[in-house]
C-alpha cells in the first residue's frame, strides 16, 4: 500500500491550490451572474420600449382613422397609412425583443391577432367612409366591437409588461441570494481546505487506486468504442447507399419536371397557374401566344387583367366553385366559356377548364384555356349553311307550286293568243301582257331554283376567259357611259364545268351590283386567274373570277347578310334581294366557293373559286328537242295531282290530235290503265306527287306494260329529281313552266324514240 508523507509544505501547497480554485470559481460565478442580470435588465427595458411603441402606434392609427373619417381630409390618409404600417412594424419588433421570455409568447400571438383585427376594422371604417359615407363609418367607430379590440390590446400589452417586469425583478432577487450563498460557500471552502489538507495523502492514495480502475474501464470502453466504430462504419455505408438513392430520385424528379415542362410547353392549349392572390405562377408558350404577352410581362401579373371586364364576375364565381369542389373532394374541374383580352384590345373567345389544389398553406389554381375562335366560326358557318339550306328548301317548294301555276297561266295565254290571232284589239294586248308577266315570273322562279341549288342545269366545259370576253360588249352597255369596265385575263387558267347560262347570270348579277354601288361613277374590274391547291376546301387547282368596284362598300353587318334571300340595301322596287342569293346557290351547287371583301367607302370585291377540270372529262349530255311540234294520233295517259294543270295538259295534247286519259295520282293511273280498252302509248307523269311518286309509278307500270314510253314533267329541281332516281331510268324530262309547243315537241320526241330496256331497281 502506498503511503504519502504529510509534510507542511505539501499540505500548504494543496491548500493554496484548492483555495485559489475555489475563489476563482466563486469570482467567475459572481461576474457571470452580474452580466446575466445586466443583460436581462436591458432586455426588459427593450421589451418595455417596444410595448410603449406599439401602444403609441396603435393610438396614432386610431386617431388618424377618426380624423380621416370625420374630416375626409386626404392628408390624414397618409398619416393613417404610416400609423398602420408602423403598428405592424412595432408588433414585429415586440416579438423579436420578447424572444427571451417564453412566458409571453402566447400573449403575443393573441396580441397579433387583435392588432390585425383592429387594423382590419379601421380599414373597413375607412372604406365605409369612402363608399357609404360618414354616418356608416361613424356607426362603426362607436360600435362595441371596436372598443372590445382596443380593450383586448391594452390588456395584452399590460400583461406582457407585467410579466417581463416580474421576470427582471426575480432575476435581481436571485442574484442577491446567490451572492449571499457565495459568501457562505467561501467560508465553507476555507474550512474544507483545512480538512482536505489533512486528508490529501489519503485522497491521493484513493486516486491512484481509482486511476488503476479507470485504466481498466478505459480499456473496456476502448473495446466497446471499437465495436461502436464498426457499427458506425456499417451505418455510414447504409447512409451512403441512402444518399445515392436520394440523388437518383432527385435526378429522376428533375427529369420528370423537365418532361412535364416539355409537355406543357408543346401543348396547343394554354396552361396557366396562379395563386390565391391571382398572381400568375406559371405560363406555358401557348398561353403567352393566346394572351399576346411578352415573356418579361408574365411573372407576378394578375390573371384578372387578361380577362374581359364583362366576364370578370363569372370568372370569380368559377374560382369560388373550384375552391368549393376541392374542399368537398370532387375531381371534376370547372368548365365555362369566357373572353381573353389581348394588349391590343382584341377579345378572344376561350373555353376554360380550371381546378384548385392546396400546397401547404398556399392554394394554386390551374386553368387550361382553349382558343375556340375557329370553332365559333365553324359553328356560325354551320348555322348559316343550315339557314341557307332551309330557305333553299322553302324556295324550291315555292318554285314547284309556282311553276305549276305559271304553266297553266302561260299555256292558257297561248290558247287565248291563238284564238285572238286575227284580232288586234286591247284584249289581245292584255293577253300578251299576261304572257310577258308569266315569263318574268318564270325567270324569278328560275332564280329561286338557282339559289336553292335545285335548278335543272346543263353543265358543260367552259373557258372562263372566253365567256367573259364574249360578254364584254354587253357588260359595258350594262354599266353605262359614266363607268369604266376593266378586264384582266390570266393565261392557261384551265376549264370549269358550269352551266353557261348560270355563269353568265353570275357575271351579270355581280357587275350590276358593282354598278349600283357607284352612283357617281367609277371602275368595275373583272379578273380571271388561278388559285393554289386546297383553297377554302376545294381540292386541286382552282379557277378564280373576281369582280371589284370602287363604290360605297359595306359594313360588317351588311356583309354578313348579303347572301340571304330577299335581303337588299337597294331602294324599294330596284331590287328583289335574290341576285346574290342566286349567285351563292349557283357557286355552291357547282362545287365552288365565294369570298367577299368590303369596307365602307373602300369598295367591294367578290372572288369566286371553281374547281378546275380536265379536257377529257365528258360533259353531261342534254337531249335536244326537235323543232317540229307536230301532231299525233297516239294515246297518252296524263298523271298530275294539280287539277288545273292536268286539265290544261289534256287540252294541249287533245288539240294536237292525241287521245288523252288523265289521273290525279299513281294509284288512279294504275286503275285507269287496267280499265281502258285502248292501247296506251305514253305515260306523261309528274315526278313529285303525294303518295306514289312518278318514279314509283313507272317502276310499277313498266314490268306489266313493257311497250310504254314515259315522259316526266317537273317544276321541281335537280336535287329532288335525284332523290326520286329519275336519272337512273334514262327518261326525258320536260321542265315546268312549259309552253304548248314545248310540251308537244317533248311528247312527240318521246313517242318517236325507240323503246329501250329499262332496268328497275
Amino acid at each position: 500500500m502506498l503511503r504519502l508523507s504529510l509534510r507542511p509544505n505539501v499540505v500548504a501547497a494543496y491548500l493554496s491550490a484548492l483555495m485559489v480554485c475555489v475563489m476563482g470559481w466563486l469570482a467567475y460565478q459572481r461576474a457571470d451572474g452580474a452580466r446575466s442580470v445586466t443583460a436581462q435588465a436591458r432586455s426588459a427595458l427593450a421589451v418595455m420600449d417596444a410595448v410603449r411603441a406599439l401602444d403609441g402606434r396603435m393610438r396614432d392609427a386610431n386617431l388618424a382613422e377618426r380624423d380621416l373619417v370625420v374630416t375626409d381630409d386626404p392628408r390624414y390618409a397618409g398619416t393613417y397609412t404610416a400609423a398602420s404600417d408602423g403598428t405592424v412594424r412595432a408588433l414585429s419588433v415586440l416579438r423579436d425583443v420578447s424572444a427571451p421570455y417564453p412566458a409571453v409568447t402566447a400573449r403575443l400571438d393573441s396580441l397579433g391577432y387583435f392588432v390585425r383585427l383592429r387594423l382590419a376594422e379601421l380599414d373597413e371604417t375607412v372604406r365605409l367612409r369612402r363608399d357609404a359615407g360618414a354616418k356608416a363609418a361613424a356607426d362603426v367607430v362607436r360600435s362595441q366591437r371596436s372598443n372590445e379590440s382596443d380593450r383586448k390590446i391594452d390588456e395584452l400589452l399590460r400583461s406582457v409588461a407585467v410579466t417581463v417586469d416580474r421576470s427582471a425583478s426575480g432575476t435581481a432577487a436571485g442574484l442577491s441570494a446567490e451572492g449571499q450563498l457565495i459568501l457562505l460557500l467561501i467560508a465553507a471552502t476555507a474550512v474544507l481546505a483545512v480538512l482536505l489538507a489533512f486528508f490529501v495523502n489519503i485522497m491521493h492514495a484513493r486516486n491512484v487506486r481509482a486511476q488503476r480502475r479507470m485504466t481498466e474501464e478505459l480499456e473496456n470502453q476502448s473495446l466497446q468504442l471499437q465495436l461502436q466504430a464498426n457499427e458506425l462504419t456499417a451505418t455510414n455505408r447504409e447512409l451512403e447507399a441512402a444518399t445515392t438513392e436520394m440523388l437518383r430520385q432527385t435526378v429522376e424528379a428533375e427529369r420528370s419536371e423537365m418532361r412535364l415542362a416539355g409537355i406543357l410547353g408543346s401543348a396547343t392549349d394554354a396552361v396557366v397557374s396562379f395563386d390565391d392572390d391571382e398572381r400568375v405562377v406559371y405560363f406555358n408558350a401557348a398561353a403567352r401566344r393566346l394572351f399576346g404577352l411578352d415573356e418579361n410581362l408574365i411573372p407576378g401579373a394578375r390573371i384578372r387583367t387578361a380577362i374581359a371586364e364583362r366576364s370578370s364576375v363569372a370568372f370569380e364565381e368559377h374560382m369560388l366553385a373550384a375552391r368549393r369542389s376541392a374542399h368537398l373532394g370532387e375531381a371534376s374541374p370547372e368548365v365555362w366559356d369566357t373572353l381573353v383580352v389581348r394588349p391590343n384590345e382584341d377579345e378572344i373567345p376561350v373555353e376554360v377548364s380550371m381546378a384548385y389544389a392546396r400546397t401547404g398553406k398556399q392554394g394554386l389554381f390551374t386553368a387550361v384555356l382553349r382558343d375556340v375562335s375557329r370553332q365559333r366560326q365553324f359553328e356560325e358557318e354551320f348555322r348559316q349553311a343550315q339557314k341557307m339550306e332551309a330557305v333553299g328548301r322553302l324556295a324550291g317548294g315555292i318554285a314547284h307550286d309556282f311553276n305549276n301555276l305559271l304553266t297553266v297561266i302561260g299555256a292558257s295565254s297561248d290558247f287565248l293568243l291563238h284564238d285572238l290571232r286575227d284580232q288586234s284589239g286591247s284584249l289581245s294586248a292584255d293577253v300578251r301582257e299576261i304572257k310577258a308577266a308569266t315569263n318574268r315570273a318564270a325567270s324569278l322562279t328560275r332564280q329561286l331554283l338557282a339559289f336553292s341549288r335545285r335548278q335543272l342545269v346543263q353543265p358543260q366545259m367552259l373557258d372562263l376567259n372566253a365567256v367573259v370576253r364574249e360578254m364584254e360588249t354587253m357588260l359595258r352597255r350594262l354599266i353605262g357611259e359614266n363607268m369604266t369596265l376593266s378586264t384582266e385575263y390570266s393565261d392557261d387558267i384551265g376549264l370549269v364545268k358550269l352551266d353557261r347560262g348560270q355563269l353568265e347570270q353570275i357575271i351579270v348579277n355581280l357587275v350590276v351590283n358593282a354598278r349600283d354601288a357607284m352612283p357617281g361613277g367609277g371602275t368595275v374590274r373583272v379578273c380571271t386567274g388561278t388559285a393554289a391547291s386546297d383553297t377554302n376546301g376545294i381540292p386541286g387547282e382552282c379557277v378564280t373570277l373576281s369582280v371589284a368596284d370602287s363604290g360605297v362598300g359595306m359594313d360588317e353587318q351588311t356583309r354578313a347578310r348579303i347572301f340571304e334571300p330577299f335581303f337588299t340595301t337597294k331602294e324599294q322596287g330596284k331590287g328583289t334581294g335574290l341576285g346574290l342569293s342566286t349567285v351563292y346557290g349557283i357557286v355552291k351547287a357547282s362545287g365552288g366557293d365565294i369570298e367577299v371583301q368590303s369596307a365602307l367607302e373602300e369598295g367591294t370585291e367578290f372572288q369566286l373559286r371553281f374547281p378546275c377540270v380536265d379536257d377529257e372529262i365528258a360533259t353531261a349530255s342534254v337531249e335536244t328537242l326537235t323543232p317540229d311540234a307536230g301532231r299525233g294520233s297516239e294515246t297518252v295517259l296524263v298523271v298530275e295531282d294539280e287539277e288545273p294543270l292536268r286539265r290544261l295538259t289534256r287540252r294541249i295534247l287533245e288539240s294536237r290530235g292525241y287521245t288523252v286519259f288523265d289521273a290525279a295520282d299513281g294509284e288512279e293511273a294504275i286503275r285507269t290503265l287496267a280499265s281502258v280498252s285502248s292501247h296506251v302509248d305514253l305515260v306523261l307523269t309528274d315526278v313529285v306527287m303525294p303518295g306514289m311518286s312518278g318514279r314509283e309509278l313507272v317502276e310499277c307500270l313498266l314490268p306489266v306494260y313493257p311497250w310504254l314510253r314515259v315522259l316526266f314533267m317537273s317544276g321541281y329541281t335537280e336535287d329532288m329529281m335525284l332523290q326520286h332516281r329519275v336519272a337512273e331510268l334514262g327518261i326525258t324530262v320536260v321542265e315546268k313552266p312549259f309552253t304548248r309547243d314545248d310540251l308537244a315537241r317533248a311528247v312527240r320526241n318521246a313517242l318517236d324514240r325507240a323503246v329501250e330496256t329499262i332496268e328497275i331497281a
